[in-house]
């Protein structure tokens, strides 16, 4: 009897979130590092484009108001967001988009699954805004075993 092929994470969040209209684009980053292993749309890898840009130089305005180009490393931005609840001083970076952390949910639970849920926007884009929720290993989906791991929505 041939084993069921598994299907990878791209297509997961194809499934649940892209083809049903919740999101146009989807990802998954470990929370270890903000590094992303799966993106959606899957279709020709667009979902990368949305979630992910190598790493980049941005002008970043300093606390004296003066502009120092910095460069943008955008798994480390998410990490840094995924430890502090805060976006990092140059601000956090998804698919080379500055968003704004606007609000945060330490134990934000939904049936009996409890995750830390951070909103943020991209500033003067209030159309555009993204969604990171935190997991533990196994606690946000009881059918599949996970590590710890990031889901980035945008919407």
């Amino acid at each position: 009897m041939a084993e069921e092929e598994e299907q990878s994470w791209d297509a997961t969040l194809d499934e649940w979130l892209i083809s049903e209209g919740f999101c146009y684009s989807a990802g998954m980053a470990q929370l270890e590092d903000g590094a992303f292993y799966a993106a959606a749309p899957e279709k020709d890898e667009a979902g990368w484009g949305f979630i992910y840009k190598e790493d980049h130089e941005q002008m970043i305005t300093q606390e004296d108001m003066t502009e120092k180009k910095m460069t943008i490393t955008e798994a480390t931005s998410l990490k840094y967001v995924a430890d502090n609840l805060k976006a990092p001083p140059t601000g956090l970076w998804l698919g080379g988009q500055k968003y704004s952390v606007t609000r945060v949910e330490k134990e934000f639970q939904v049936n009996e699954t409890t995750f830390t849920y951070i909103f943020a926007n991209r500033p003067k884009k209030s159309s555009t805004s993204g969604l990171i929720a935190m997991c533990a290993a196994g606690r946000c989906d009881r059918h599949h075993q996970l590590p710890d791991h990031l889901c980035v929505l945008r919407r």
